[in-house]
């Protein structure tokens, strides 16, 4: 049942993003979603930690990191892992590449509170 529902939420992700005129873009929002579903849905930790990842790259290369989202990735995988992620991905221990969150408003921005979590 877990992984029907997990397929399902993928396969409807899928397709919001490749037909954004039926739903809309995704965004940082549906993005937390899809990352609280790969959580609590995933057969087992490998499977969970490709999926977050494969969630975090997308959600930074559209400028949607948000601290929900970081704070969701941070506690849901391993701490070694997750800074193997954002280390390869550019960012640091000290700071995310503001272009990580271009697009999310202010308020929701991950704050230097959030970045020394990892």
């Amino acid at each position: 049942e877990r992984k029907e529902a997990l397929i399902m939420a993928i396969k409807a992700f899928e397709e919001m993003k490749r037909d954004p005129s039926l739903h809309g873009e995704p965004n940082q929002f549906i993005f937390g979603t899809m990352m609280k579903a790969c959580a609590n849905l995933s057969a087992d930790a490998g499977e969970k930690n490709r999926l977050m990842e494969s969630l975090f790259l997308q959600t930074c290369n559209r400028g949607l990191l948000s601290k929900s989202i970081l704070g969701q990735f941070l506690r849901c995988t391993p701490d070694e892992f997750s800074t193997k992620v954002i280390l390869g991905m550019g960012g640091s221990k000290r700071e995310l590449p503001p272009d990580w969150h271009r697009n999310v408003e202010r308020k929701f921005k991950p704050t230097p509170v959030d970045r020394d979590r990892y």
